[in-house]
């Protein structure tokens, strides 16, 4: 389902459906003896994301068309998932950063889609982003694709799928853009 490249996998409810399914195979192949358990805590979960892939999906319905740019290239399985419309990325790797090339051409492609936001991520300044949207109608957003502020727990995938969805929608929809 998705480039076999793309270390974000997580970011798809499709994805983590898969590797619950898988984890559930392996954990029974290893120790048979609770495979009741296994296959209902999964149909559980597999519930769970199945709602959770709906709640997101009818949350950015309104928003799919706005175009947007993202911090580094780590959205495609989610935005494949749910019909979203990136015009691009400031970095592919956030350890490196653009050049002046590559941020003239942004700022470029910011106007030329008409860009709705710019979503910086919070564990990076944004001082980059606010200068890719100086001029322009585009806002800034926030994107954590990591759940840097999430407490560790049974619920925080659920709250990391959710959040980005609200920021999403927030930004894309608040826009001063046309």
């Amino acid at each position: 389902e998705h480039d076999p490249g793309d270390p974000h996998i997580w970011l798809s409810t499709t994805n983590a459906r898969a590797i619950i399914k898988a984890a559930v195979n392996a954990l029974i192949k290893i120790d048979s003896e609770n495979t009741a358990r296994y296959r209902a805590n999964a149909k559980k979960l597999q519930t769970r994301l199945a709602r959770l892939h709906t709640d997101i999906e009818q949350k950015l319905v309104p928003v799919r068309n706005a175009p947007y740019v993202v911090f580094h290239d780590a959205y495609d399985a989610f935005e494949r998932e749910f019909g979203l419309r990136s015009v691009g990325a400031v970095t592919i790797n956030p350890d490196r950063k653009p050049g002046a090339r590559k941020l003239a051409r942004l700022r470029r492609d910011i106007a030329r889609h008409n860009a709705h936001c710019v979503f910086a991520e919070p564990q990076f300044r944004p001082a980059l982003i606010k200068t890719l949207i100086a001029g322009t109608n585009a806002r800034m957003g926030i994107l954590d694709p990591m759940g840097a502020a999430l407490k560790p727990g049974p619920n925080a995938y659920f709250k990391l799928m959710r959040k980005m969805a609200a920021a999403l929608s927030k930004c894309l929809s608040n826009s001063t853009s046309p």
